[in-house]
């Protein structure tokens, strides 16, 4: 051959398009209603399950048209609920065009939310962005560096966040890694979009700031750049269901799923993966067989992670170990704690993949944690309706609904310590309530929900009342290893000043502070006492007022008054304790052992109406319940509502006090403790009135709820409230002192108090005395606790018990004229000593009155 001939081929072959690989074969997304004996025979078939739900009764799986005839052959019963889903999903992105922006990743090119894929970033500007954000925040951010190639030659980029991010420092490691499976590409936009808030949020949130400074965060956005890149060539606008990565398997067969192919029980039986190479699950023909699982595994050897996540969709499961076998882990408790934490907010379902999902082997999470004991999940972002392909306006939502579970998560690497519990104890007359001269001692709770030591474990009170003193502000509850809880053993202290009134909303904050990690919980005391102005247990024999209102146009679960038949979704029991105690408002009443839907809310609204309540003259007006909502199970969860409303007209108008749904941790189940300031939402009145209503507004969720224990309380602003002592009585010769008390009421228009004194000198005379001053000053054998002006009470002898007491005349006092309503007197009892205990005069302590009518 000639070499004009040779420059002419060649010349010829670079004209030509470049090689493309052959179009993706049409799939379907089918339901099949399956138990659990018959998701045995379905698991057999081998085919792509998408998600399975075994208490609603449905497995999703993706079929070919000759699979669809092997599933139509068996005999189970499916429907084609999407037919062609590439298309499915591509149209949906194409249609779907208006993407919410922001708040993070609006300055990327493109910005975040529209990249080239129907709102998803290519491989190119994937590539494209790491670099981008290395070039704004070069301290904060690595450099993308290769951690290995794939089987075609593509690098598998990493980076790392920290504050020092090209030192190795010695702080606890997290790794978040996306598309092990290359039709799932919201993974990698939560697994971006964390990034950007730790980013972005530097030096503006402190927990992104606690991040960055006490963690190192190590991102590899994509596993499988060969099928992520595959699905862009064959789908360029998205929505390609290539899964697994391009391995040539012969035959025209292609692909090994990288996540049934690393080491840690690959192969341990044909349930979990498939030796099959046509298959969705192939692992390989050996453990990491495939560069890219082998690059992984290198990468994860070569560090000590102790949380781990890898991002896939779909199903709104938040999935731990064990996946080869039906075993939870030996530490599960840790694995609870933190992934409960981690899905507060989301509501995904938590728990072992091969018990809420499927058995899966050769498994990410389970390579993480049988090699190296790290806390690691694969999170399936999204519900069904969502897909493997969410629409352009879900992505920033679903990223959104993940970004606290990955904070959370990243937190729980190291020490981090939360405000568990905040008890506040009346130390005054202990009667329960705050009171004008009383003091509040606080005991603050401390759970470590991470894998590391807090060293110091510190306690701040601080309020931004005029009408308190911080007596107490600072307490310790020390060190905390990991998994463990504590509490301060001096309580912090702030004392409420004389005088304040009742009614007065006290604003204080708690902070917690460890190894540069602080939280924050704020909240009020309300001062006076509090009076019960309605309570419902709902066990009387009636409905007390309570019934059904407006809206109430569901064909089914209508609320009512029961002993709960409980299922998956709605409880079996009321929230009331005792064995006697049995009903609560539900939705609907089901038959003994119904399904999960028998009788939930269908159709429309169901709405429960309260009676009418006079808070008229009354402040401080609060409103007390338990709840249970439900609408996490069925085949399209997460799409209703659950809403309480407030009226001051007697129903005739409403303003909104609670919505929950459609996610969230509020919408799982569970009967949760709910409080509403009724004075925060609306004035006031003699004609207040709540309702709860439950919607069914999606086509597929199963709507169920509860309410029970409703409490209604206010404070009356001119309500007496209890004397209170002061200074100390010293010891006598009968015992450790003597102690003022009272009996009969401080209100001025009763004229009916006594005043008491308990632990003096038997058979001795004394006398009790007042002031308008309080001190604490040594005199005699005590101290002398008032000041200003004093004066006397006529004199007395104590009894053989050693108690004095006497009846005040509020209208007729030696001196000081008449008791007025507002008026804070203070009193004291003095008293002789016995001869022969060497004689002299001692005092009881002091007892702070204000009066009231």
């Amino acid at each position: 051959m000639t070499t004009t001939t040779c420059i002419t081929l060649l010349a010829l072959a670079a004209s030509l398009p470049p090689v493309q690989d052959p179009p993706q074969e049409v799939q379907h997304m089918v339901d099949v209603e399956v138990n659990a004996r018959e998701m045995g025979r379905l698991r057999r078939l081998d085919l792509d399950l998408a998600r399975v739900d075994l208490v609603g009764g449905r497995a999703e799986v993706v079929v070919t048209p000759a699979e669809l005839q092997l599933l139509k052959d068996t005999g189970l019963p499916y429907r084609i609920r999407i037919e062609n889903i590439s298309e499915y999903y591509a149209q949906r992105l194409t249609e779907d065009t208006n993407a919410p922006g922001g708040p993070y990743g609006t300055w990327l090119s493109p910005p975040f939310g529209q990249g080239g894929m129907g709102g998803y970033y290519t491989l190119a500007e994937l590539d494209s962005v790491l670099d981008q954000m290395r070039a704004a925040y070069p301290s904060l951010i690595t450099a993308k560096q290769s951690i290995g190639t794939s089987i075609q030659g593509r690098s598998l980029n990493m980076v790392k966040i920290s504050d020092n991010p090209g030192s190795d420092e010695a702080e606890p490691e997290m790794r978040v890694d996306a598309l092990h499976h290359a039709r799932e590409p919201q993974g990698m936009q939560c697994t971006l979009w964390f990034m950007l808030f730790l980013l972005e949020e530097y030096g503006n949130d402190p927990l992104a700031d606690f991040l960055v400074n006490e963690r190192e965060i190590y991102f590899v956005p994509c596993v499988n750049p060969d099928g992520y890149e595959y699905n862009r060539q064959t789908n360029p606008g998205g929505g390609g269901m290539w899964r697994k990565n391009r391995r040539n398997n012969g035959g025209g067969v292609y692909g090994v799923d990288l996540n049934r192919n690393y080491p840690y029980k690959w192969g341990y039986d044909s349930s979990g993966s498939s030796n099959n190479p046509s298959s969705e699950t192939y692992r390989g023909t050996g453990p990491a067989s495939e560069p890219s699982v082998a690059a992984m595994v290198n990468f994860i050897n070569a560090r000590q992670f102790t949380t781990a996540l890898s991002m896939h969709t779909y199903s709104n499961l938040w999935l731990a170990p064990w996946g080869y076998d039906t075993l939870y882990p030996a530490n599960w408790s840790e694995f609870l704690e933190i992934g409960t934490l981690a899905t507060e907010i989301n509501g995904y379902t938590h728990g072992p993949a091969s018990i809420i999902l499927y058995e899966a082997n050769g498994v990410t999470f389970d390579y993480d944690y049988g090699m190296f004991g790290t806390y690691a999940w694969t999170p399936e972002v999204g519900s069904s309706n969502d897909g493997f392909w969410p629409p352009t306006s879900r992505i920033i939502p679903l990223a959104n609904d993940n970004l606290l579970a990955m904070q959370r998560t990243a937190l729980a690497a190291g020490a981090w310590v939360r405000l568990e519990s905040q008890s506040s104890v009346d130390a005054g007359n202990g009667n329960g309530s705050f009171e004008a001269g009383e003091g509040v001692e606080f005991t603050v709770g401390g759970r470590n929900s991470g894998a590391g030591t807090a060293s110091s474990v510190d306690l701040l009170l601080t309020s931004t009342s005029s009408f308190v003193s911080l007596t107490t502000p600072t307490a310790s509850i020390g060190s905390l290893a990991g998994f463990t809880s504590g509490q301060n053993a001096t309580p912090l202290r702030l004392d409420i000043a004389s005088g304040t009134p009742s009614g007065t909303t006290i604003p204080y904050t708690i902070t917690l502070t460890h190894d540069g990690f602080s939280q924050s919980f704020t909240s009020e005391l309300l001062v006076g006492t509090e009076t019960t102005l309605a309570a419902f247990d709902f066990e009387a024999g009636s409905d007390e007022g309570w019934g059904l209102g407006s809206p109430n146009n569901a064909s089914t679960g209508l609320w009512t008054r029961v002993d709960p038949r409980g299922t998956a979704a709605q409880t079996e029991d009321d929230h009331t304790s005792g064995a006697t105690n049995l009903k609560c408002w539900v939705t609907g009443q089901g038959s003994a052992g119904g399904s999960v839907g028998e009788n939930d809310v269908d159709g429309g609204s169901t709405t429960l109406l309260s009676p009418t309540f006079d808070l008229s003259n009354s402040v401080a007006a609060r409103v007390r319940y338990w709840r249970w909502y439900s609408n996490n199970q069925g085949s399209a969860p997460g799409a209703d509502t659950f809403a309480v409303d407030v009226s001051n007209d007697g129903g005739s108008s409403w303003v909104s006090a609670e919505l929950l749904g459609p996610t969230g941790a509020d919408t799982v189940g569970g009967w949760i403790a709910a409080e509403l300031d009724l004075e925060s939402l609306l004035p006031v009145t003699a004609q207040m009135r709540l309702r709860f209503v439950a919607s069914d507004l999606g086509s597929g969720s199963i709507v169920e709820a509860a309410v029970d224990d409703v409490i209604v309380t206010y404070i009356d602003p001119n309500a007496c409230t209890d004397p209170i002592n002061f200074c100390v009585g010293a010891p006598n010769s009968a015992g450790p002192g003597a102690v003022m008390s009272w009996m009969g009421s401080t209100d001025v228009l009763q004229n009916s108090m006594t005043l008491i004194c308990t632990g003096v000198v038997p058979n001795q005379f004394g006398l009790f005395f007042y002031g308008d001053a309080q001190q604490q000053k040594p005199l005699g054998n005590g101290f002398l606790c008032l000041g200003g002006n004093i004066n006397r009470l006529p004199a007395l002898q104590t009894d053989p018990l050693g108690q004095a007491a006497y009846g005040l005349d509020f209208t007729n006092l030696p001196s000081g004229g008449p008791i007025a309503n507002g008026e804070t007197w203070n009193f004291q009892f003095w008293y002789r000593e016995k001869p022969s205990a060497g004689g002299g005069y001692n005092f009881s302590d002091g007892l702070q009155v204000l009066f009231c009518q």
